[in-house]
């Protein structure tokens, strides 16, 4: 069946690190990052990069789902083991994705002050 969604987002990384740097950040780093993310990202030394990348694949993610009713930030975790990175989904962005018989391709990237992701969507099996 190919290609079913393609989502693509960019964030500025130093409005994430404004963020990080002031009295909201523990509230936006538990609305919007998972324990492990978190864990990951803050013992970066380029933190707000980490951050900024995973933001920009969770909206990628959303757009390219037509950003379903109910889903949550925390139900997209990006993780990368020694590759290309992915996600592990959770809630109502696992619920779509399976209901749709779909899989997530994610590519990342940092130039300058922006972090980009995208999003490909795929039929399982395609």
């Amino acid at each position: 069946m190919g290609i079913r969604g393609l989502g693509l987002d960019i964030c500025s990384i130093s409005r994430i690190q404004r963020i990080l740097d002031g009295p909201r950040a523990e509230p936006f780093l538990n609305r919007v990052y998972t324990e492990a993310e978190r864990a990951l990202c803050g013992r970066r030394s380029d933190a707000a990069s980490a951050y900024a990348a995973r933001f920009a694949a969770k909206e990628a993610l959303v757009k390219a789902l037509g950003a379903p009713p109910g889903i949550r930030w925390k139900d997209m975790e990006v993780r990368r083991q020694g590759g290309a990175p992915y996600f592990a989904l959770s809630g109502v962005a696992l619920e779509v994705m399976e209901a749709r018989g779909l899989e997530a391709f994610l590519a990342l990237t940092h130039d300058a002050d922006v972090a980009a992701a995208t999003v490909v969507l795929q039929s399982k099996g395609d």
